[in-house]
């Protein structure tokens, strides 16, 4: 039997998602740049990014999960 979740990342939202920035790696600087102070170009130096859809549920806002026992024998 399955069961549902609200998604821990959303919230049950489903979008509007703070993710990590994948082009500097949640450091807010430009890893391209000379410059070790420059800011990074997708995350505007905050680190964080704001995805349109939630990657985990892909933008439904409920996970579902096996609702297996395991007690029972």
């Amino acid at each position: 039997m399955q069961r549902k979740l609200l998604c821990p990342d959303c919230h049950g939202r489903g979008s509007d998602v703070e993710a990590q920035c994948s082009a500097c790696a949640g450091s807010g600087f430009d890893p391209e740049e000379d410059n070790p102070f420059a800011q990074c170009h997708e995350c505007y130096g905050e680190g964080t990014v704001t995805l349109p859809v939630c990657q985990k549920c892909g933008g439904v806002g409920i996970l579902e999960e096996d609702d297996t026992n395991e007690d029972d024998s």
